[in-house]
């Protein structure tokens, strides 16, 4: 499975309530870096990030809009969409290896 196969994968089973299901898709040794304010948070291993996702809203949704596919890893604008906030426009990376997302980078627009 490509790189953009696993993105698109994940999203959709992450925007049909189904995290366990897009958790499996994430690599043990994952890295995400959120980018907030002007400030980064990053968090390493398969437990901080598929956490960053499970306490996410009920209901959070991400939507990837262009996609830039690279082979190796998928660069997309998402909107995200939680449940009783203001939706949000955020760039993001995704790096892919062996069919499972190794990194991560979420930054706002």
């Amino acid at each position: 499975m490509g790189a953009q196969d696993t993105t698109d994968a994940f999203f959709e089973l992450l925007n049909a309530d189904d995290r366990d299901g897009a958790l499996r898709l994430i690599d043990e040794r994952v890295e995400m870096r959120v980018h907030v304010g002007e400030g980064v948070q990053i968090l390493k291993g398969h437990e901080r990030v598929g956490g960053w996702f499970l306490r996410a809203d009920k209901g959070l949704r991400m939507i990837p809009g262009e996609i830039k596919d690279t082979g190796h890893q998928v660069e997309c604008d998402i909107l995200v969409v939680r449940p009783g906030s203001p939706s949000q426009k955020i760039d993001a990376v995704f790096k892919v290896e062996a069919g499972k997302i190794s990194a991560i980078n979420l930054s706002p627009r």
